[in-house]
């Protein structure tokens, strides 16, 4: 009996795990619902969040002031803010997206350009800042940036792409340009203005010059010419009052030959008058007199030869002769004094054959070179007793040779005085340079000399010189014919 009840309960009980079991599934089904449910919010929050920040982003980039871009390793657009796709004529930011520079409305050399950098940064994975780019911009306008480029990594630290800024610098780039050109200009000017200056300068060396060797000139000519015609007066009325005073001696040995016992009242007078030292002395005299005018008849030819005029054609000119009459002139500033001995002109000439030049500015030359020797001698003079100068006496040296090829004349003016200092050697040819004190040099003398030797004569003055031991000057000049420009043609004219 129990046995039968048992059975008869079996599938109630079956019935009942059946319904339990099928409870917990549902429950279970219902908890994983839920659970469903509440990931799916989840996920939508997460995409909602991320989507809020991509926008709060993308706004913060639109906001910025620079124009944003990023790249792939492949150097594809992944994405920008506005300024960019404004500068690029898109619509949107998005647009950007999978595109190259090619796509860009810029030039192909500019695209060249900005993968070839991209590359570089990525490829030495290190970022460049300050670079300067041309960009044609979307509205045809030709711009100038300023960009900045860093890698960009995955979060293992491998290169993925890169990220750009850049700024619009087209005004200040153009301000630039402007300040370039205009300081190009200015450099211009300025040249033009020293070459302006420098015609000026070299203008006022030639009427300087001219002027100079003109007055000059006019006054030595003038001055050898009045004294050449007393002089030559007197020289031409020497010879024969000699002759006359011999005569006249002649006939008083006659008459003293005649009449030996002449009366004691002339015998007085002839002693009164020392009659025999009279006839010893009046010779030498008319004698003495006869050189001393030949001496003046001398320096006024030299005076002549060192002042003569310059044609417009260079002529055949003896240099040995040039140097010996200015020499003559400035004798009474080589002459001893109370102060000093006299200067020693050492000369060694060489075998030299006459050059083609203007000798009246060849002899300014000569004389500007020699007078500043002397004033260095004089200088070094200074707290020196003349004992003392005796022993080391004053020197100048006048040298002359022939280059080795024979087709130069070298004039080799040398001094013994305090010699020219190093820093100022460069700069002694320089117009209105001196070191003389004020009043005392004018800063022409070299300049001229320069310009005479290089410009008019096509040769060549140069300077050595060592501290104590003096200072040389050297001029060499072709022995041709000499070449000269028209406008130093009017300047000596």
């Amino acid at each position: 009996m129990n046995h039968l009840n048992d059975e008869n309960r079996s599938p109630e009980i079956a019935q009942d795990h059946l319904q339990s079991a099928l409870l917990n599934c549902q429950q279970e089904l219902k908890s994983l619902r839920t659970a469903h449910q509440q990931e799916l919010e989840r996920r939508q929050q997460v995409e909602n969040d991320l989507r809020h920040s991509q926008q709060l982003l993308q706004l913060v980039m639109d906001t910025l002031p620079e124009a944003i871009f990023w790249k792939d390793r492949n150097l594809a657009y992944l994405g920008c803010n506005r300024n960019f796709a404004e500068d690029a004529g898109l619509a949107s930011p998005s647009e950007i997206i999978g595109k190259n520079d090619y796509d860009m409305p810029w030039k192909k050399e500019e695209a060249d350009f900005y993968r070839k950098c991209d590359k570089r940064v990525m490829d030495a994975d290190k970022p460049e800042f300050g670079i300067v780019e041309p960009q044609l911009h979307s509205n045809g306008e030709q711009t100038w940036l300023e960009t900045n480029k860093a890698p960009l990594h995955d979060t293992e630290g491998n290169v993925i792409g890169i990220l750009g800024t850049y700024q619009d610098i087209t005004r200040r780039r153009q301000a630039e340009i402007g300040l370039q050109e205009l300081n190009q200009k200015l450099k211009r000017q300025a040249i033009e203005l020293n070459a302006a200056l420098s015609e000026l300068q070299q203008s006022q060396l030639h009427l300087v010059q001219s002027e100079k060797m003109s007055a000059l000139g006019n006054l030595v000519a003038g001055v050898a010419h009045e004294i050449n015609n007393p002089v030559g007066f007197l020289f031409g009325n020497l010879k024969p009052a000699e002759g006359y005073v011999q005569d006249l001696l002649a006939i008083i040995d006659l008459y003293q030959h005649t009449f030996p016992n002449p009366g004691q009242k002339i015998e007085e007078e002839l002693e009164n008058v020392e009659f025999d030292f009279i006839r010893d002395d009046l010779p030498k005299m008319l004698a003495s007199m006869k050189e001393g005018t030949k001496r003046i008849r001398d320096i006024t030819m030299s005076l002549r030869t060192f002042s003569r005029f310059d044609s417009t054609v260079p002529v055949k000119f003896d240099i040995h002769e040039g140097i010996e009459s200015t020499l003559l002139i400035l004798q009474h500033r080589l002459k001893a004094s109370d102060r000093r001995p006299a200067i020693q002109v050492c000369k060694q000439y060489g075998d030299i054959p006459n050059v083609e030049c203007f000798a009246g500015q060849l002899n300014q030359v000569f004389m500007n070179l020699l007078s500043n020797a002397i004033d260095a001698l004089e200088q070094s003079n200074q707290g020196r007793s003349f004992e003392n100068i005796k022993l080391s006496p004053n020197q100048i040296t006048i040298t002359t040779r022939l280059s080795d090829d024979n087709s130069q004349v070298q004039i080799s003016i040398a001094d013994n005085g305090p010699g020219i200092p190093p820093n100022i050697q460069q700069k002694i040819f320089d117009q209105y340079f001196t070191t003389k004190e004020v009043g005392k040099g004018t800063g022409l003398g070299l300049a001229i000399s320069y310009q005479i030797i290089t410009e008019t004569h096509g040769g060549t003055l140069s300077t050595t010189s060592q501290s104590d031991k003096g200072a040389e000057f050297i001029i060499s000049l072709p022995t041709g014919s000499t070449p000269i420009m028209d406008s130093q043609r009017s300047a000596i004219g």
